[in-house]
């Protein structure tokens, strides 16, 4: 993959501040670089990461972008949320200390196991948000009836498996879009061996409805295990997206993993999809997922 013809004198102040935070390995995606040959790179680094234990991911670095992943560490330690003072150290014993409360809240339960519970925790905290938010006319907005007559409903999608190698949405818009409106498409080599661990190495999340990093592993650790699915992308500090090696090919668990997702993004069916309808044909049998926060 050729890297950005970009010289050490035109980095942008946000890209040597964030390399010095977070010293991973990575390339620099050519601006018009095609989605298809970033796509090609990425399945190599991930067959080489097997044996030297990390794992490829997509960033578009922007200034945003960035400013969260300052503000999580430094919640972390209680300090002033400074891009010029906070060290690379700082981030290490935030990714640490973010796996160690995950590791002892799961306890000896599997990934499955405590995923499916912090799951429905995180769905009843997104209901009763909702709620609250809409208290004023109840009769307008019920989340809770809305995702009973969802599930309860004869509704089932009928895609068919897709032969196509998937391309994530990040890259495509990276690839079109003007380079003004773009950020910096990095390559990253996470140093792990668990690609569910990354929300734990790229502090993200936590602000609206977005959950904070510890919630993100549960769910990142429970849909690896069910579905292979694993972090692949970060467009900005707002899109993640998702590669799945086993897509969901039933039509009702196609239904209950829209409910998941709209557990660890609310905004799922209702601005990114037209509905829970919606989502689950993009669910089902389907090689990526996709998530944007308001």
């Amino acid at each position: 993959m050729p890297e950005s013809t970009k010289s050490e004198s035109t980095m942008s102040e946000t890209y040597r501040h964030f390399t010095r935070l977070f010293p991973y390995p990575h390339e620099r995606i050519a601006v018009g670089a095609p989605a298809t040959d970033a796509m090609a790179r990425y399945d190599e680094l991930a067959q080489l990461g097997h044996t030297e234990r990390f794992v490829p991911f997509f960033l578009n670095l922007n200034d945003t972008v960035l400013e969260s992943m300052v503000i999580a560490v430094s919640l972390e330690h209680d300090i002033i949320d400074d891009v010029e003072t906070l060290t690379p150290e700082q981030v290490s014993a935030y990714t640490r200390a973010v796996l160690q409360r995950y590791r002892t809240a799961r306890g000896g339960a599997s990934a499955e196991e405590y995923g499916s519970a912090a799951i429905a925790q995180q769905l009843r905290q997104v209901m009763d948000d909702g709620e609250e938010t809409h208290e004023d006319d109840p009769d307008d907005f019920n989340l809770n009836e809305l995702v009973d007559e969802f599930m309860s409903s004869d509704f089932l999608p009928d895609k068919e498996p897709e032969d196509d190698a998937p391309t994530l949405s990040a890259l495509l818009c990276y690839e079109l879009l003007d380079e003004e409106e773009k950020g910096e498409m990095l390559l990253l080599q996470i140093p792990t061996d668990d690609p569910a661990d990354i929300p734990a190495y790229l502090p993200f999340g936590g602000w609206n409805d977005c959950p904070d990093a510890q919630t993100q592993l549960a769910f990142t650790h429970y849909w690896r295990e069910k579905y292979g699915a694993i972090p692949a992308a970060l467009d900005g500090a707002d899109c993640l997206e998702f590669l799945v090696e086993r897509p969901v090919a039933d039509p009702v668990e196609a239904k209950k993993v829209a409910v998941e997702q709209f557990a660890f993004c609310s905004d799922l069916p209702f601005q990114v999809f037209e509905d829970f309808e919606q989502l689950t044909e993009f669910i089902h049998q389907s090689r990526q997922w996709y998530f944007w926060w308001d």
